[in-house]
């Protein structure tokens, strides 16, 4: 009887560590600016932000010089603005060559708020980022820039961002409309190598309302795992069948993440499309966020008359106290709400 009983608890013992095992082999970290958080921590999520973000050269205007002080100042209470509705975590997706992504400016940011910040590696669209210096090392120094950024890209990822050690958790990459640039596509080819070998998901830009699906075939011809990549800027078309078309391909995640914005960055009736791909049954391959801009390095400026009605309402907290009370009315139920703004990004950072 007594062997029995040690034969029985020895088989236990084994059942719960193969369980364990097993359970940790698949669990997946969210790599945050504080360090690693499972996945299923990250609560609500905005998917697509910028703690700063500025036109390629703003930070070497000498009238303006960048001041870590004030930056946070204006940005912490974007940040306590979004712990107030509840927001967990906070997804920036400034990639290495915009300004301004400082990462000692994230960090003290989420130890002041609470909020986890996701850093990004990556690089931006062909025309407006800073590229030049990775061109001229593969013509005039015969170095491969695909490989030289995908070693950015997997230096930030494992080791830190320069001599911070503070790491990226996520990669962006950009791309022109209609067509991608043999550059960009270069960025697409980096940045699938180093998700595939790290697991850190993809999240893009489309710069007009036609490039996502060609986005998703250049991924898929590299291998990419579409349930690690979200197409972003779906705001930037208000034609229902654009949405479907990136859709029909399965796993892809799509980020409605100019929420609030109108022209030229986004279509304020793409929302009432977001919402009718809901009543659909998409629920689950969409994320949302605003591509919120909490400060501006460079010089001050204000918006021109034209533009200030198209960007009255680009703050952060706009899902929260004006889309989500419009999907409702529309018929949108909290469990779908729920599964855009938590399950999802979870999911998308699993690989699920």
């Amino acid at each position: 009887m007594k062997s029995m009983k040690n034969i029985l608890n020895i088989t236990l013992l084994v059942f719960v560590a193969t369980f364990w095992a097993h359970s940790m082999a698949f669990a997946v970290d969210v790599m945050t600016v504080l360090g690693p958080i499972p996945a299923e921590k990250l609560g609500v999520t905005l998917m697509h932000e910028h703690v700063a973000a500025g036109w390629v050269g703003s930070d070497r205007d000498s009238r303006a010089p960048y001041d870590r002080t004030a930056a946070e100042k204006v940005a912490l209470k974007t940040f306590m603005d979004l712990k107030a509705i509840g927001v967990t975590t906070f997804v920036d997706t400034t990639p290495c060559d915009i300004t301004l992504r400082d990462p000692v400016l994230f960090q003290s940011l989420s130890k002041k708020s609470g909020i986890n910040i996701i850093m990004s590696t990556g690089m931006y669209m062909e025309k407006e980022g800073a590229n030049t210096y990775w061109k001229y090392r593969q013509a005039v120094m015969g170095e491969s820039m695909e490989q030289e950024l995908y070693e950015l890209f997997m230096k930030e990822i494992r080791v830190g961002v320069g001599n911070t050690g503070i790491k990226a958790g996520l990669i962006k990459v950009s791309s022109d409309d209609p067509a991608i640039t043999d550059f960009e596509k270069v960025c697409f080819k980096a940045a699938v190598r180093a998700s595939l070998e790290t697991g850190v998901p993809i999240i893009t830009h489309t710069q007009g309302d036609t490039v996502g699906p060609a986005q998703q075939k250049l991924f898929l011809s590299l291998g990419g795992n579409p349930k690690k990549i979200m197409i972003g800027h779906m705001n930037n078309s208000d034609d229902i069948n654009y949405h479907l078309y990136c859709l029909a391909r399965p796993d892809f995640y799509i980020g409605f993440d100019r929420i609030s914005l109108a022209a030229p960055w986004g279509k304020i009736k793409s929302e009432d499309c977001m919402i009718e791909l809901v009543k659909k049954g998409y629920a689950d391959r969409i994320m949302l966020a605003h591509d919120s801009i909490a400060t501006w390095p460079g010089k001050t400026f204000k918006w021109p008359a034209a533009m200030v009605e198209n960007v009255k309402d680009w703050y952060p907290t706009y899902i929260h106290k004006k889309l989500i009370p419009k999907m409702k009315a529309a018929g949108v139920t909290d469990e779908q709400i729920h599964t855009m703004l938590v399950d999802n990004p979870r999911r998308f950072f699993n690989g699920e």
